[in-house]
């Protein structure tokens, strides 16, 4: 067991200074995206659905005839949008995090079919939901990673704020970002599950997130689904008994689950899926859109074929940015270089197999790998079982997951004090090798090829 790194008060303030530099980096980021980069994906769909929530609040909403909404002027800065004629929104997302944008908007209804609102507030809004998400995945950080050196405080908090599609996502109009504080508040509860503080905040903290994150993002609710199946398995395994949810505690939180539950049955019983499509609500519209390729205009594809054409697409979605402004994506693509955001990914899931080959295991880590790993043969399955229907080779964003960076870099930085400890020059020079190639990766690059330009 590695000798822990003593701290001092100069030490602790050195700390609170490198995640408060890293927070302030992570906000600045957003707004650069916001104010200067913009062309965020699906952004259209995600205002329309909160602009039917300015017109029409619902909880349950109809998807089927959910609106499509276009730009058709201003009035006093703000900007008016109108219901489009054209099709419906293919966005089949829970509302809360509409509902939540709309509330906060500050809209103002000028007719049975037109809302005037800010954008520009939205962002904003965004921003500071997910900087509040970071905020709170730092203080994890700082509290549980105790007696580490600064250096591996700097590798966990830099790991997080240097991820280039987690700022920029963040900085849109999307519910990803509710579902990223979610995500933080569960892992919270999961941390105090892995100290033995099984007392009914610890229950609150995973059952809270996970109805926040669930009613926020479905994918969401299949990332802690498989974390929280994991948990059980193991503690039966430990314990040989089911007292993790036989328990006052569980059954207090029980209701988080079965509320989701619920929404999903009555999901699939009116759209015939869990998770429904464009195809599900509105067969007859999908077919006339650009997510339906025609047989004869489809790319021959093989089960390899489509893997490699996913795991590209996930890849550079992880590593660096994905989206509508060409020159942008011009300077950040480069799959070689986004291979160092993989690293704190790689180390987890090592850590996982060396856990499972010495059947000596922490409460955590196979539960957060086994959910970033589960969840991403789940979406793989599911755009291969699409294909044949769509033709379509999009979907294969990494944004649907990027709030696992917080956990898998906690558990990178739980793992590698040893080598600190032990061979200190080696370690050094590593990590601040993988932090020049983040940082450099990262928004600099485009600071410094793209800039500050004019504002149309």
């Amino acid at each position: 067991m590695e000798t822990p790194f003593t701290l001092d008060r100069r030490t602790r303030r050195l700390i609170l200074w490198i995640y408060g530099a890293a927070l302030l980096y992570f906000v600045f980021k957003q707004v650069y995206y916001a104010v200067w980069i913009r062309g965020f994906p699906d952004q259209m769909a995600h205002l329309s659905y909160v602009l039917e929530m300015c017109r029409k609040p619902a909880l349950l909403p109809d998807f089927a005839s959910l609106p499509n909404y276009i730009e058709i002027g201003e009035q006093n800065g703000l900007t008016i949008y109108e219901v489009s004629a054209y099709g419906i929104n293919y966005l089949t997302h829970p509302s809360l995090y509409y509902l939540l944008m709309a509330a906060l908007s500050g809209s103002t209804l000028l007719s049975e079919t037109t809302v005037l609102l800010s954008v520009m507030r939205l962002r904003i809004l965004n921003i500071l939901i997910t900087s509040t998400a970071v905020m709170l995945s730092f203080r994890l950080g700082y509290t549980r990673l105790k007696n580490r050196s600064p250096l591996v405080h700097a590798l966990y908090a830099c790991a997080i704020a240097t991820l280039p599609m987690l700022a920029y996502v963040g900085a849109s109009l999307n519910n990803d970002n509710l579902a990223f504080l979610a995500l933080v508040i569960f892992f919270t509860g999961l941390l105090r599950y892995q100290e033995d503080k099984l007392d009914l905040k610890t229950y609150l903290l995973i059952g809270g997130g996970f109805l926040l994150g669930s009613f926020s993002k479905v994918t969401m609710a299949l990332i802690m689904a498989f974390a929280l199946l994991a948990v059980l398995v193991m503690s039966v395994i430990r314990t040989k008994s089911l007292k993790l949810i036989l328990n006052k505690n569980f059954l207090i939180t029980l209701p988080c689950y079965l509320l989701f539950l619920a929404y999903e049955l009555y999901i699939h019983k009116r759209y015939g899926a869990w998770q429904p499509s464009l195809y599900n609500i509105n067969p007859d519209f999908f077919y006339t859109t650009a997510y339906y390729i025609p047989p004869e205009r489809r790319e021959p594809m093989t089960l390899l074929k489509y893997l490699r054409h996913f795991v590209g697409g996930v890849g550079y979605t992880w590593s660096s940015l994905y989206s509508h402004n060409h020159q942008v994506t011009l300077i950040m693509n480069n799959a070689e270089w986004g291979t160092v955001y993989w690293i704190p990914v790689a180390l987890a899931v090592l850590s996982a197999l060396v856990q499972v080959i010495r059947r000596k295991a922490d409460r955590i880590t196979i539960p957060i790998v086994f959910a970033f790993l589960g969840v991403i043969a789940s979406h793989f399955y599911s755009n291969w079982k699409g294909y044949p229907i769509s033709g379509y080779l999009g979907a294969t964003q990494a944004r649907y997951y990027l709030a696992m960076i917080v956990p898998i870099a906690f558990i990178m930085c739980d793992r590698i004090p040893p080598l600190f400890e032990k061979r200190k020059i080696l370690g050094r020079v590593l990590a601040g090798l993988l932090l020049a190639a983040w940082f450099a990766g990262d928004v600099v690059r485009l600071l410094v090829q793209y800039g500050f330009p004019e504002l149309a």
